[in-house]
């Protein structure tokens, strides 16, 4: 009898230690994966994030371009208007990441393609001295700002970070109560005169509870000119087969280039329009056997489509449809698919900010298009809310390119930066 407890206690014991070794392990596999609960009141909660499910792995990212075709591939199918501007989204989370210290930061600086802080801040310095610019007939311009909360005497931001925002970022500083209305009043008047009153931002997204510690803005500002403009008098209605054999009777701008330089790839053509000041503005229309959305999908595709094929020399005879639509993406689940997750758990580390615990609980941005006879004029502005935790002549071949189906644009600085990417599946419906 004896014998037999003995046993049965060794059994027990030797079960008990067996089930304490797995939970441990389990516990300890994966701390990213391992989120603590919002604070009460807090504008979004830290994502739940089940723990056998496993972390995705960032794409091998250098750069920016390489960040805006990552970026891009993520947010458009092909199914919808689309406006995106990335390098808005690039420099908003530069901002962030500053601000960011240990796993949350290197959790950034991978997906923004640095390998060091210093290295980003470099790279965002030179980048906003490039594109601005102010000429006869252009603009270009970008504005960033951090806005912090008035909060009890607990709560204190380090002046280190906001003196780096100011003298690398250019970034002014405000503060708010967030919670009250004033919030989001003067953080939309600033974000509507930097854009020149061509966003105004929705309401819930300029609703800010008291749990709010600080809120991270980026604007771009573009409006410009086509070198050669189109006439007016030639603009005409036809028809633009949209998605599922949709037709819609649209305004189309007319004129014809002579020996133009067309690019054709597989499955598309390009076609870039110069601006007078700012660069250029890129369209890839697909083949009409070919659906826009076979030929997005993935980094690769997004670079193929703006870099890739063969130039040949034409006569282009060009049909461009008059657009202009406003466009708003959350990002936050983006940002977590490609990789960025402990920025939004309550075990993000902001110390660089303040010392009181914070996560990132809201990225969107907002944006406007519009393209008409005289040129182009786009606007975006990208926000980050931080929280509280708990030739000769010659015969040519005659290339029509008409925007009349689903197609892909871009606007290029003319160092070749990606300031605006999106799609049209819906132009303006003629008046």
């Amino acid at each position: 009898m004896k014998k037999t407890i003995c046993w049965l206690l060794l059994l027990v014991m030797l079960l008990a230690g067996c089930t304490g070794k797995a939970v441990e392990k389990t516990a300890g596999e994966n701390p990213i994966l391992q989120s603590e609960p919002a604070p009460q009141g807090s504008d979004i909660a830290p994502p739940a994030v089940e723990n056998d499910e496993p972390t995705p792995t960032i794409p091998p990212i250098d750069g920016y371009n390489d960040f805006m075709s990552v970026l891009s591939a993520a947010l458009m199918d092909g199914h919808s208007n689309k406006n995106l501007s990335p390098v808005s989204v690039y420099i908003a989370l530069a901002m962030a990441a500053e601000g960011a210290k240990g796993d949350t930061q290197e959790e950034l600086l991978a997906i923004l393609g640095e390998k060091k802080l210093k290295d980003l801040r470099k790279s965002v310095e030179q980048m906003l001295k490039d594109l601005k610019t102010e000429g006869t007939g252009g603009e270009l311009v970008l504005a960033n700002s951090i806005w912090l909360g008035r909060q009890d005497e607990s709560v204190a931001f380090h002046e280190a970070y906001i003196k780096t925002l100011a003298k690398s970022y250019g970034a002014e500083a405000g503060a708010v109560r967030f919670g009250a209305a004033e919030a989001g009043e003067k953080i939309a008047a600033w974000i509507k005169e930097k854009t020149r009153d061509k966003i105004q931002p929705s309401e819930d997204a300029m609703t800010f509870n008291a749990d709010t510690l600080a809120v991270l803005i980026n604007t771009i500002y573009l409006k410009d000119s086509w070198q050669k403009p189109f006439d007016p008098e030639r603009t005409e209605q036809d028809t633009f087969s949209g998605l599922q054999g949709k037709e819609i009777i649209v305004k189309y701008m007319r004129r014809t280039d002579s020996n133009a330089a067309v690019v054709r790839g597989e499955g598309y053509l390009r076609y870039a329009l110069p601006l007078r000041d700012v660069g250029r503005m890129v369209f890839v229309l697909p083949n009409e056997e070919v659906s826009l959305e076979s030929l997005l999908g993935s980094p690769e595709k997004i670079n193929e489509l703006l870099r890739g094929g063969e130039e040949v020399n034409a006569d282009v005879d060009l049909k461009v449809p008059k657009f202009t639509f406003q466009d708003r993406t959350d990002l936050e689940k983006t940002l977590m698919d490609l990789g960025v997750r402990i920025s939004f758990t309550g075990g993000a580390d902001f110390s660089g900010i303040t010392d009181t615990p914070a996560h990132i609980s809201r990225v969107l941005q907002e944006s406007h298009i519009g393209v008409n006879e005289d040129g182009v004029e786009a606007a975006a502005y990208t926000m980050i809310a931080l929280a509280k935790s708990s030739m000769s002549i010659e015969k040519r071949d005659k290339i029509d390119f008409h925007l009349t189906r689903p197609f892909l644009y871009a606007i290029e600085s003319y160092d070749g930066t990606v300031l605006f990417i999106g799609t049209v599946t819906e132009p303006d419906k003629a008046q």
